[in-house]
């Protein structure tokens, strides 16, 4: 569960994340809102909620909630940038990383494979680092997680065929 506290033109809002399966509850001052996953395999929730005068947003991916206010994260004092504008090779790295994942070392590789979506998408969205050096990062990322997802699967296999 992630809480906030904001103010706008004299007035307190309390807006709370409370994490489920499939998505979510946001609550703006006891008033609850249903979210829903925008992704399948990872959470990954971008909601706007309009106060008086102040643009919000709730941004969750994966397990890391954060409060964007007018444009700015609480969290992390980085610009805030729309879960939709993640670009498209972070979500290749994604789709890769899951089905390598699975392929080789099954429902372990998957959880390995999300583990690093989350670190896809999220870098790709980070404003401080150059475009380069976001996918250079992710490629790292991507290349650790799929040797261990296929060193992992490989020694599974043997270690099956041995008994």
């Amino acid at each position: 569960m992630a809480k906030w506290n904001v103010e706008d033109q004299g007035i307190q809002y309390s807006i709370e994340y409370k994490r489920g399966f499939t998505g979510g509850k946001i609550i703006v001052n006891g008033s609850e809102q249903k979210v829903k996953s925008q992704n399948a395999f990872l959470n990954l929730i971008d909601f706007p909620i309009r106060l008086k005068e102040k643009a919000v947003n709730v941004v969750v991916i994966g397990n890391k909630a954060d409060l964007a206010v007018d444009g700015i994260y609480l969290g992390s004092n980085q610009p805030y940038v729309p879960v939709s504008k993640a670009p498209g090779w972070s979500w290749a790295f994604v789709v890769v990383s899951l089905v390598i994942g699975w392929l080789f070392a099954g429902i372990f590789g998957l959880c390995l494979g999300i583990l690093g979506s989350m670190f896809y998408v999220k870098s790709s969205l980070s404003l401080h680092q150059t475009i380069n050096r976001r996918v250079v990062s992710c490629f790292i990322v991507f290349f650790i997680i799929s040797i261990v997802q296929i060193v992992f699967g490989l020694a599974a296999n043997y270690w099956i065929n041995t008994l």
